[in-house]
């Protein structure tokens, strides 16, 4: 009996306690204001803070990247065009050319961290989001909370971006090249991923089901 109410403590101290990302120093976990930020007091490295209206923030976000989702993937990102003789492809027409050549496993890079991983996280959020937002807990928010926090590390969108912009400046020597509006749709859903990452608190996820279940 003692043993399992000694163990029900240290569950509830634990729950308490949070873990410095740098060096692993734990920490009390105490309540913040809005904007205050929580440092490790061993290295200074920002542990967490307190956002306001987080989870609204991510569910706009969310939404907002969904919308530009078919545009951005299916839509011409530039067109290229030399003596007369013009070219244009969205991400999603360029994806099989590579899949079919010696360059397949970028293809396949291409598929899955630029197209296949944002949509998951877009979605995932959005859908938790949504949840939070209706006050609504069933058991597979967890699964996807934790789905969501694995897929954030590997969602690469700004990678294929930054490749496309070192692509347009020297294609500029050769070719006339004009920006096509699934650029412009494929930066918008970039900036809405990374707005999604930066206004979602996996600390709210989880206090906010604790203190429901």
């Amino acid at each position: 009996m003692n043993a399992l109410m000694n163990t029900r403590m240290d569950s509830k101290y634990l729950d308490k306690m949070t873990a410095c990302h740098d060096c692993d120093l734990l920490v009390e976990r105490i309540p913040l204001d809005v904007d205050q930020q929580a440092h490790c007091p061993r290295c200074n490295n920002l542990m967490y803070q307190e956002r306001r209206d987080t989870n609204n923030k991510t569910l706009i976000a969310s939404f907002s990247g969904l919308l530009m989702v078919m545009p951005a993937y299916f839509t011409p990102m530039m067109n290229m065009e030399a003596l007369g003789i013009g070219n244009s492809a969205s991400v999603i027409q360029s994806i099989p050319p590579m899949l079919n050549s010696s360059y397949w496993i970028a293809g396949l890079g291409l598929m899955l961290f630029a197209v296949l991983v944002p949509i998951l996280i877009l979605l995932i959020s959005f859908w938790i989001s949504l949840h939070l937002r209706f006050e609504l807990y069933p058991k597979y928010l967890v699964t996807l909370q934790k789905s969501y926090q694995r897929l954030i590390s590997w969602g690469m969108s700004e990678v294929y971006i930054l490749g496309l912009i070192v692509a347009f400046v020297k294609l500029l020597d050769d070719f006339t090249v004009t920006i096509g509006a699934g650029l412009i749709c494929f930066i918008l859903l970039m900036f809405c991923s990374l707005l999604v990452t930066t206004t979602s608190s996996r600390h709210h996820f989880w206090e906010t089901l604790n203190a429901n279940s």
